[in-house]
């Protein structure tokens, strides 16, 4: 039997007093945080929270927020930790989807949760977790989340084995937007995730000597999947609220951080800050990246500047818990057999069956391209209420990803496109559908169509073409604004192109996205 919180069980009777947890200057270990676990489980199930119940997390990245990765699979219930940069419709649509009964919020989000709390029918109780016990935002009738803990006295570790999830029971629930722009809810097990930790540490060379810096935002798997790398090697973690340049590089110094799971956008931050030469980076091990491709030069600076560090990259996405290939340290590095596979996505997971298969489902030779699909004990158990679309993505046992891609002789992954069209922003996903749906509902907006231009610092950035209502006036910054009141930060446009006329229509009259793109390179080499 697989039950996630076990894993902390043992660390906590075998190494009760070695650190897990970092956060803002406070260490909990091993038995603070098992001890911490199973309190708040109790404390939710004398809330009336059981097996099935969906319990939300809305905040930064916080030592709260991990024991709520773990606490309601001890009673059986399900976590989901929402993403705080959603515009408050959005949060409202999640919510509304998931339904859970109880909302964690921190002091960040206190204003957004007591909104919340009004706006949502299923929401039952409001916990703020946070250093303070008390916040002039939140509504009467809040409590404080460590005041729960320490008025509940300790649990013992076998009195909620009845009701544990374990298996194929739904461990948590991560949200991901599809390509119809409405975001839908990723069921993950507890054998999904432990397949993922289990059979990717070794290519990333993982154990209880490393130190993880959980930096990006744990509303996403591809941060929160280190969660549970840690839980299954019995790694300490360090976690930073939101990832900002001049506190990162004082955690990996002050904490011995050993490995730091990044975006090629924010290590070339690292590197570029003015101050990085007064840190001490010689704990590092391993920068661990995916979301987009690591520019060889960049790779390079960080060798020159941290001596003996080491890069792997994962591919992947929710749907598999998340990695369905990874480029090893060893292919990164200069000179050896296979460096110029640093184009490619690495090998496919040992533990999976990935495949390159045309439109029939028929697999291809190597060096055709077509759809990656995969099957394994990683991929999800399905998308949560949606059992048509999980149907359709996952068929005959495969998950179907809709990323194009071929293999080529030595068995090495090359991506050649996304068939979703999706835009991966300083490694967020950005689907245009929604940013679409958002400006076309601004009064002035015509028409509109969104894609991906190349970006220097994001890798690429979001820019929309709109063409105006006959006599409307609106600029590229009022339309921005706009969005920004709407959705997400990161899906809305850093730039758009106003037409005047209608835009541009392919030979089977959609708008043409191909042309408007070019277009758009052929001002930014002008300007």
């Amino acid at each position: 039997m697989i039950r996630i919180p076990d894993l902390l069980r043992k660390y906590a009777a075998a190494s009760p007093d070695r650190r897990a947890l970092h956060f803002e200057g406070r260490d909990f270990t091993w038995s603070q945080t098992n001890d911490r676990v199973h309190r708040m489980a109790s404390v939710l199930h004398g809330f009336g929270v059981g097996p099935g119940d969906r319990v939300a997390f809305l905040g930064w990245n916080s030592h709260w927020l991990v024991e709520t990765y773990l606490s309601p699979s001890v009673i059986g219930a399900i976590p989901v930790p929402l993403n705080h940069r959603l515009g408050f419709p959005e949060l409202v649509e999640l919510i509304a989807d998931c339904t859970p009964k109880i909302l964690i919020v921190d002091r960040h989000m206190a204003e957004t949760g007591a909104r919340l709390m009004a706006a949502c029918p299923a929401l039952d109780r409001l916990i703020f977790a946070d250093w303070e016990g008390a916040h002039p935002a939140l509504p009467p009738g809040t409590q404080c989340y460590d005041a729960l803990i320490a008025a509940e006295p300790p649990v013992a570790e076998d009195r909620f084995d009845h009701l544990a999830s374990c298996d194929g029971d739904t461990l948590i629930l991560y949200y991901t937007s599809g390509t119809t722009g409405v975001p839908k809810g990723v069921m993950l097990s507890h054998l999904n995730l432990f397949a993922n930790a289990a059979g990717t540490g070794p290519l990333y060379e993982f154990s209880s000597d490393d130190v993880l810096l959980l930096s990006g935002p744990l509303f996403h798997l591809g941060t929160g999947s280190r969660v549970f790398t840690a839980l299954v090697f019995g790694a300490g973690m360090v976690v930073q609220p939101r990832f900002r340049v001049d506190e990162t590089m004082q955690l990996i110094q002050d904490c011995r951080v050993s490995t730091v799971t990044l975006v090629p956008t924010m290590l070339r931050m690292i590197l570029d800050h003015p101050e990085f030469d007064r840190f001490d980076f010689s704990s590092i091990r391993c920068f661990t990246y995916g979301a987009a491709p690591m520019p060889v030069r960049l790779m390079e600076r960080a060798i020159e500047k941290v001596p003996g560090v080491t890069f792997c990259q994962g591919y992947g996405m929710t749907e598999a818990s998340p990695v369905l290939s990874v480029l090893t340290w060893k292919d990164h590095v200069p000179g050896s057999r296979f460096f110029d596979k640093l184009g490619s996505v690495g090998r496919p997971i040992h533990y999976g069956d990935l495949r390159i298969v045309d439109a029939d489902g028929r697999q291809l030779p190597v060096g055709e391209v077509g759809e990656i699909i995969i099957r394994g004990p990683q991929v999800m158990t399905g998308y949560w209420n949606r059992p048509d679309e999980t149907a359709r993505a996952i068929r005959n046992g495969f998950y179907h990803t809709g990323d194009a891609g071929y293999l080529d002789e030595d068995g090495y992954l090359f991506l050649a496109g996304r068939t979703k069209e999706m835009i991966i922003s300083g490694g967020e996903n950005v689907y245009p559908i929604e940013t679409e749906n958002c400006l076309s509902r601004h009064p002035a907006v015509a028409q509109c169509a969104v894609f991906g231009l190349p970006d220097e610092l994001w890798g690429e950035r979001v820019h929309a073409a709109v063409a105006l209502h006959e006599g409307a006036e609106a600029d590229a910054a009022e339309l921005i604004a706009w969005c920004r009141s709407q959705i997400a930060d990161f899906k809305s446009p850093r730039s758009i192109d106003i037409f005047r006329e209608p835009l541009p229509l392919s030979p089977t009259n959609k708008i043409d996205k191909t042309l408007l793109r070019a277009r758009a390179l052929a001002l930014k080499e002008e300007a």
